[in-house]
């Protein structure tokens, strides 16, 4: 279908939020998010009010004089993402928006999506006065690591039995369990404002991890966006504090117990230190990214990273130049990967070296089955690691190209 000056578009059922540096704009059947200006949002409403392109190009042009404006184009694009209910009054997309979009909210809330939490109940946990105990924490690790550096982790706190098979299954064991403490913080969280909210396997940089799929939270208040980021890393800090406690209160005897805490702060603290990575967008870069404004932060650098090096920034006729955060955070995102190459240089490569020299010479000693049997099933850790770190980047590079953890997508807009 042909989009002329004299055409009628009647968007579909959005809601329109107002938010730090714009707008969130919700398609309410699909749940999808996207951020536009406030020329757009105007437009939206114009358009819904059955102006034609011409006379709302007009109207815009005289309120926003130093921008140009382009309704043909930004039709274009709303019809490009399935934005477009009716066109000259021909059906583009038959769907009850509102009705759908309702009875979806509904149905989340009690079917699925961890429906069964209640948000009463998950509010209490996020009570004002709870904030002083994840605080409290913080500052009781800080200060026990600061008296007794011998509980700061190292790397051969991986290995509390003389098995290589033992000591992969306690980690992995171990790690699962605090990964799912951790989503649950996020999911608790969500449902304390009543959204529902899906657990799904992901990849941050070559390591397989949990995630936590926020649908919806987009509908809330940057503020309430920071409970939903942060409350894994809040649990993280409550459960570090216990197994602080547990080295200090038995120094000695019972020593399985005292190898098991050490292990788990060895955890613990890796991934806190992986939550730095900003450029792998842990929970830390999305408060970043929400405090700034600045969404699709890390698409944005990358790009005006690539036009940098490349000499093109500045150069290109129309482009408006990037905020500032945008521009620090591509130093982040460079350093960022720094970071991360220390961490696996200093922890991860250590461990898998080390247990590979330990168990793959057992694999040629089979007479020996207590060693032999301990070397294979190792090696099938690796393996099923290994195959879910693959299924997750096949499913990234079939998937949608939003991120669909906490995806708002770049909104139509008008080019300059």
């Amino acid at each position: 279908m042909n989009v002329t000056p004299q055409s009628r578009l009647k968007p579909v059922q959005l809601v329109v939020r107002q938010d730090r540096n714009g707008y969130i704009v919700e398609d309410a059947a699909n749940r999808d998010y996207y951020e536009m200006s406030e020329l757009c949002v105007i437009a939206l409403q114009r358009m819904g009010e059955g102006e034609t392109l011409e006379t709302i190009e007009r109207e815009l042009s005289a309120r926003f004089p130093d921008e140009d404006v382009d309704l043909a184009g930004f039709a274009e694009q709303l019809l490009e993402l399935r934005l477009v209910a009716e066109l000259d009054g021909i059906p583009i997309r038959k769907d009850n928006g509102e009705a759908r979009g309702r009875n979806d909210a509904e149905k989340a809330k009690t079917s699925g999506g961890f429906g069964w939490i209640s948000p009463s109940f998950a509010r209490m946990l996020f009570h004002p006065a709870m904030r002083w105990l994840y605080a409290g924490a913080i500052v009781a690790n800080v200060a026990l690591l600061a008296a007794k550096p011998d509980l700061f982790p190292r790397f051969r706190d991986a290995f509390p039995f003389d098995s290589m098979a033992l000591n992969s299954a306690t980690w992995l064991g171990l790690s699962f369990a605090l990964l799912l403490l951790h989503e649950l913080g996020h999911i608790t969280a969500v449902r304390s404002f009543g959204l529902p909210a899906k657990l799904g396997v992901g990849h941050r940089f070559v390591f397989v991890v949990f995630e936590t799929e926020m649908d919806g939270i987009w509908s809330l208040t940057p503020k309430q966006r920071n409970r939903a980021f942060l409350a894994g890393m809040g649990v993280d800090q409550l459960v570090l504090l216990v197994c602080l406690l547990v080295q200090t209160a038995l120094p000695g005897d019972p020593e399985i117990v005292r190898k098991l805490a050490a292990l788990a702060v060895l955890d613990l603290v890796v991934k806190l230190a992986f939550q730095c990575c900003l450029f792998m967008k842990t929970d830390l870069y999305y408060v970043v990214e929400n405090g700034t404004g600045c969404y699709n932060l890390m698409e944005r650098s990358c790009s005006w990273l690539g036009r940098k090096l490349s000499g093109r920034e500045g150069r290109e006729k129309g482009r408006e130049e990037e905020p500032r955060a945008v521009r620090w955070y591509a130093v982040v995102y460079a350093a960022g990967y720094v970071l991360n190459l220390a961490i696996v240089a200093l922890y991860f490569a250590p461990q898998l070296v080390v247990s590979l020299a330990t168990a793959l010479p057992r694999l040629a000693v089979p007479d020996d089955a207590a060693r032999f049997w301990d070397a294979v099933v190792f090696v099938l850790e690796i393996v099923v690691l290994g195959s879910l770190l693959l299924r997750s980047l096949m499913k990234n590079r079939t998937g949608r190209p939003r991120d669909d953890r906490h995806g708002v997508q770049p909104g139509p807009h008008m080019e300059p």
